[in-house]
């Protein structure tokens, strides 16, 4: 709702919200960063989630749940866990910038 920015921020989505009372449509230009974070379990070691699975409360749940948050989260859990692999960390301790790098190189937007 306040088009939230992340230092680790993987992709940007159009303001789109449409649920739990709220509906706003993508028709204003405003936009949000999901964090790299948000692909992280709190409690399970080298474990990423994406789509509807992502962390959140009710409101950044009903932003990130549509298809193109969820699309480019899975792009994002693919890309942390092949450096995870490349550079043999954890996902938790994988290379923001260099997962930002990748994405820019892959034409995502980020900011």
């Amino acid at each position: 709702m306040n088009e939230g920015r992340f230092e680790d921020s993987i992709e940007i989505c159009p303001e789109f919200l449409d649920a739990y009372d709220v509906v706003v449509m993508p028709t204003t230009g405003r936009y949000f960063q999901n964090p790299y974070g948000i692909l992280l379990p709190k409690k399970v070691e080298n474990l990423l989630v994406a789509g509807r699975t992502v962390a959140g409360d009710r409101t950044s749940h009903a932003a990130t749940r549509q298809m193109m948050c969820c699309t480019v989260t899975g792009q994002g859990a693919g890309v942390a866990a092949a450096i995870s692999l490349k550079d043999d960390v954890k996902c938790s301790e994988v290379n923001i910038s260099e997962i930002q790098k990748r994405f820019r190189k892959q034409g995502v937007r980020i900011d």
